[in-house]
């Protein structure tokens, strides 16, 4: 049974919570589309928050919140970073939550979020759509990002493994940034995973994508697994060099 039920929030204000028998979801209403928290019933958040970004807000300036957000790839430092800091119109159905947000009027686009939880268990569905209201296509990237809690360890799952007398081809790429640093002791590169260590101790940003992996991420913290998985789709075109995957990550 899903439960969906509108309360104040003290960091969040007016706010949509979606409930089943284990997990919580809380979806604010002042700013989005955004989903701030996603937890097992009454315990810690698997999703990074900031607060103070709210609590004074600067006009026309984008604010990094946290939780789950919906951006437009590949990363432009207008096109992108739009402000997210109005209301937004929330539907509910015996499914989940519609969440939509006003045009942005930069770029004559608008974003949505449909939230689906199975009526047991930890499953969520999360549907990423973008509308282009402008009188020409636009070309862009759904670049859906989960800001995850401090002091965990994300985790990409490399394609199935194989020999060099079978398997001649390339079979995935590494994508760098330019502030990338492969020699970040938070890095660990392994046969089937590639692991990274939040450490809010080291300032440097460091980031890395791939063009195909075992088709999820995983986030451990706590002695508990965030898992978000994917459908990659052969022979399209993805932004940042082919990245299908990204991982990002600074001191926060």
């Amino acid at each position: 049974m899903i439960e969906i039920t509108e309360f104040s929030d003290s960091k969040w204000g007016k706010c949509f919570s979606l409930k089943n028998d284990r997990v919580e979801l809380t979806i604010p209403f002042e700013f989005g589309p955004r989903v701030i928290r996603y937890a097992f019933r009454g315990e810690k958040n698997h999703f990074g928050e900031f607060p103070d970004h709210k609590t004074n807000p600067e006009s026309g300036k984008w604010h990094s919140f946290g939780g789950h957000r919906l951006w437009h790839g590949p990363e432009d430092i207008v096109r992108t970073y739009v402000p997210d800091n109005d209301p937004v119109k929330i539907e509910t159905s015996a499914a989940g939550i519609l969440i939509q947000q006003k045009l942005e009027a930069p770029t004559r686009l608008q974003k949505e979020l449909e939230v689906r939880l199975d009526a047991t268990g930890t499953h969520v569905q999360v549907i990423h759509r973008i509308y282009n209201h402008n009188l020409f296509d636009v070309r862009l990237a759904l670049w859906a990002i989960s800001v995850m809690a401090t002091q965990g360890r994300a985790v990409i799952s490399l394609p199935p493994r194989g020999s060099h007398d079978e398997n001649l081809q390339a079979q995935t790429s590494l994508n760098l940034w330019a502030y990338t640093d492969l020699q970040d002791s938070r890095w660990q590169f392994g046969q089937k995973y590639i692991t990274f260590k939040q450490n809010p101790s080291i300032a440097d940003a460091q980031k890395i994508g791939f063009s195909k992996s075992g088709g999820w991420l995983a986030y451990l913290n706590e002695n508990q697994a965030f898992v978000k998985k994917c459908r990659y789709i052969e022979n399209q075109t993805y932004p940042d060099q082919s990245s299908a995957l990204e991982i990002y990550a600074d001191h926060k």
